[in-house]
């Protein structure tokens, strides 16, 4: 309501960030049709190897005929949506940055590559390993890498190890009052995905301005400005990743600062409070009239 909030009065509209696969969403269908709601998704594409794939693809295949109102997060997963339904309605706002406080923690003295969220085959991981092996065994040059998430199949990843003096593991769900720890005494973010909708951790590497490392993904070039504010590779190729990390070993003093400004100016600009707010204002205010 416009005026003020009054529970007595049905809403003018829901805005609903929740799946429930499988009952919730159906559920909410039947009792409160489709003029009136919004549905908030972050997958309109399912990710190869994500957790429950087959399902959450006949899940989502069912949310976007049965809803007309949708909030995409990325320029990527829009143009998806418009190609199955062009007539819906659809708004899209990235996410917005997380922020998980300071921990006033200083850099390490090595150049550090760290690697943060829960970890699933489609992310790739093992790409990353496999290529900090070679960097290693090109340069005899020291580094961090620095893996932090849960993981139910860390034995697979572990094998890869080759020299373990390289590697900072966390291998387990991170409390949030750590995180910025991670990533106030890291230097760069990596994101070796073989396949990604979005990317909630992309959004915190944004916040602590740590230039980004990723798959050459519609996904993330949104975000990433390929040699000005990061770099983007091969799709989880081992030799790209590694290859671009050798060269950021050689030329970190260099490149490090310039990335960093670059991103800043970037985040400030794409990420500007009053222009996300007036989008979702917008965008409310046409679905309601």
């Amino acid at each position: 309501q416009n005026s003020k909030f009054d529970l007595d009065s049905p809403p003018d509209l829901y805005y609903i960030d929740l799946s429930g696969m499988p009952y919730f969403l159906p559920l909410l269908r039947l009792y409160l049709g489709s003029k009136k709601v919004i549905i908030a998704t972050h997958n309109v594409s399912t990710p190869d190897g994500a957790a429950n794939m087959k399902i959450a693809k006949l899940y989502m295949k069912f949310i976007l005929a049965a809803f007309e109102n949708f909030h995409v997060f990325s320029e990527n997963q829009k143009n998806v949506l418009e190609k199955i339904y062009s007539y819906k309605k659809i708004l899209y706002v990235p996410l917005a940055l997380k922020n998980y406080g300071n921990s006033n923690r200083n850099k390490n003295d090595l150049i550090t590559f760290l690697n943060f969220g829960i970890i699933r085959d489609y992310k790739r991981v093992d790409v990353l390993i496999e290529a900090a092996n070679l960097a290693y065994e090109k340069t005899n040059q020291k580094f961090l890498v620095k893996i932090a998430g849960d993981c139910k199949n860390w034995d697979c990843y572990k094998s890869l190890i080759k020299y373990p003096f390289l590697f900072d593991l966390r291998i387990e769900s991170i409390p949030n009052e750590e995180v910025a720890e991670l990533f106030e005494s890291s230097h760069y973010f990596v994101l070796p995905y073989q396949d990604i909708a979005q990317s909630g951790s992309l959004t915190v590497a944004l916040n602590y301005n740590l230039p980004v490392l990723a798959s050459k993904l519609d996904s993330f070039s949104e975000f990433i400005i390929d040699g000005k504010t990061g770099f983007l590779f091969k799709v989880a190729s081992v030799k790209a990743l590694s290859d671009l990390m050798i060269d950021i070993l050689k030329n970190h003093e260099t490149i490090y600062p310039v990335l960093k400004l670059h991103q800043k100016e970037f985040v400030d600009e794409f990420f500007g409070i009053d222009e996300i707010i007036n989008k979702y204002s917008n965008f409310f205010n046409n679905t309601i009239a």
